[in-house]
């Protein structure tokens, strides 16, 4: 069970997220429901916070889902904190150099990694494992993703790659195509930034490591999984409660 997220990495075929930002447990439960295989928890632009989190991921592990956090940025004790929770993943933003990736990696592993402190307990449970088991299967079975969004993270991102105990990067592409392109809007996967796109994938696979990605069209999300990007955030909640809002209208006369 707790080995869900590690199986949809490993698979030929690109899987999908959506990134959730409601605090509402029954919301993220919903989601999950759906034909999503990760949801996303955004603690750092969603309005998340610890007891948000907490039930969220118990919502998404009991629809057979994967739960993965972003952090706010810098906050290690909460990374801590979530994989306490039963989090599979951990996002942290700004991972701009080598030493930032370290900082992560030491909060996201258990020693002879990384320095997470020792408190299995819940998140053992909620997998049905024992104590040792839990520590033992997060060895392999729970993953830090450091986001790249900056000019200067892909100018690093060989060294961020190298680090022990960060096992793959979330392409952040607003805030990547507005550091690259030195313009306050964002080009999502633009022309200016396409390229490097690609290149942010290529270099991830090659060093081992998982290349994931947030879009928020089936365009976009095509393209990245042309590109070898193994977990891919489709949309987000809000968009989609919207637009359901706005489809109940159709038809009706009013």
């Amino acid at each position: 069970m707790i080995s869900r997220l590690k199986d949809l990495l490993a698979q030929e075929k690109p899987a999908f997220a959506c990134w959730s930002g409601f605090r509402d447990p029954q919301v993220a439960g919903a989601i999950a429901r759906q034909g999503y295989d990760a949801v996303v928890l955004d603690a750092q632009h969603g309005f998340h916070d610890d007891g948000s989190l907490l039930d969220c991921i118990q919502q998404v592990v009991v629809a057979g889902k994967s739960p993965i956090v972003r952090l706010p940025l810098n906050r290690w004790d909460l990374c801590e904190k979530v994989l306490d929770y039963g989090a599979l993943g951990v996002a942290a933003p700004m991972i701009n150099t080598k030493s930032d990736a370290e900082a992560f990696a030491r909060s996201a592993n258990y020693p002879g990694v990384g320095q997470r402190s020792y408190a299995p307990r819940y998140a053992a449970t909620l997998y049905g494992l024992d104590t040792g088991e839990y520590q033992r299967k997060t060895l392999t079975d729970t993953f830090a993703f450091a986001q790249v969004e900056t000019q200067e993270s892909y100018d690093n991102l060989d060294d961020i790659l190298a680090v022990d105990g960060i096992d793959g990067i979330l392409m952040g592409p607003s805030d990547f195509s507005i550091s690259v392109n030195k313009t306050l809007e964002p080009d999502a996967y633009g022309p200016g930034t396409l390229d490097l796109v690609r290149d942010v994938a290529d270099r991830t696979l090659a060093a081992g490591k998982i290349p994931t990605c947030f879009t928020l069209t089936a365009e976009h999300a095509n393209i990245c999984a042309e590109f070898g990007y193994k977990l891919i955030s489709l949309t987000m909640d809000s968009a989609m409660i919207a637009a359901g809002a706005a489809k109940s209208f159709e038809g009706v006369k009013r």
